[in-house]
């Protein structure tokens, strides 16, 4: 009879946390700055239009402070979570945009200013399939030599009319011809973004996805609720009635029925998105709540008694 993984803190997943104990032996905290300025979509690239649900701000955590030096901004936010949860050591994660497009030898000088700050103990790389060319590759390479280094790629799904609705401007084929390109760099970790609530999406896709991602070994997923920001295509969509985003029910079912699938080595990164700038938010309301969503999954799956890699092929017992 098949009983929960031993997960840290008894989760009925593989947390983030429990993955970089193993990893460095203590607690590790994201440090995040905004470096990049824009990303193939947003510059028109081969006739590309900005990804249906992207705010002005590009994702960033902190946007108030990205005209700042990237030395100021990890300061300022080292030093807030530090003194928050007493945090020793840190990873800075170059969250905004796509952190490998264009200006590569800045990007690069910049990821170098990052690991000779005080404490960092790695880099945290958000970037997209379509953005992987050999010198970053060769790059990423280099750094795991001496550093820790993680690549969290924006894949979103692995079904094309989906991608098209996003206007991500990339198909499926590029992201699993990514995914196995970066994970033959060794001693890099591989996270994968993922988003549930798009038009179309079953639940044999959803155990498909999870499928995949076990195959290949990824070493983590964050997973991200499609919501509606103002200023956004999404907006008009929603608008218009031509988008309804899940309730959180639904999509904890749809969270549950994957991580019942996926592998238990995988780390979750993130169980649910949180609209940062509140303001901002149209739909749905339960985005701009951040512990509820976490914990309304938790109670799921334990009243469920079910748990990340409970289905999952690979599985033993």
């Amino acid at each position: 009879m098949q009983q929960v993984p031993p997960f840290e803190h008894g989760k009925r997943y593989r947390p983030l946390s429990q993955h970089y104990r193993e990893r460095f032996g203590e607690k590790v905290y994201k440090v995040s700055v905004s470096v990049a300025e824009s990303c193939p979509n947003r510059d028109g690239k081969n006739g590309m239009s900005v990804c249906v649900f992207c705010d002005e701000w590009g994702s960033a955590a902190y946007h108030q402070q990205r005209d700042q030096p990237i030395r100021e901004q990890i300061q300022i936010n080292r030093e807030a979570i530090r003194k928050r949860y007493r945090a020793e050591k840190f990873l800075i994660y170059f969250q905004a945009y796509t952190n490998t497009f264009g200006r590569f030898k800045e990007l690069e000088a910049l990821y170098q200013v990052a690991l000779e700050e005080k404490d960092v103990v790695g880099l945290v790389i958000g970037t997209r399939p379509d953005c992987l060319p050999k010198r970053v590759l060769r790059k990423f390479a280099e750094i795991t030599q001496k550093h820790y280094l993680s690549v969290e790629l924006g894949v979103q799904t692995f079904d094309d009319d989906q991608l098209l609705f996003l206007s991500r401007g990339h198909d499926s084929a590029s992201s699993l011809q990514a995914i196995r390109k970066l994970k033959k760099i060794s001693g890099m970790d591989l996270c994968v973004h993922l988003m549930f609530g798009l038009p179309g999406e079953t639940d044999v896709q959803i155990r498909e996805t999870a499928q995949i991602l076990s195959e290949h070994e990824v070493d983590g997923v964050k997973l991200h609720n499609l919501h509606v920001l103002r200023n956004t295509p999404l907006e008009k969509l929603y608008r218009e009635s031509r988008f309804v985003p899940l309730e959180l029910e639904e999509y904890t079912r749809k969270v549950s029925l994957f991580l019942q699938n996926l592998s238990p080595n995988i780390a979750v990164h993130r169980l649910a998105a949180v609209a940062s700038r509140w303001d901002e938010l149209v739909a749905p309301d339960w985005t701009r709540e951040k512990m509820r969503p976490t914990q309304f999954i938790d109670d799921y799956l334990s009243a469920n008694d079910t748990w990340q890699g409970r289905n999952y092929l690979g599985a033993t017992g």
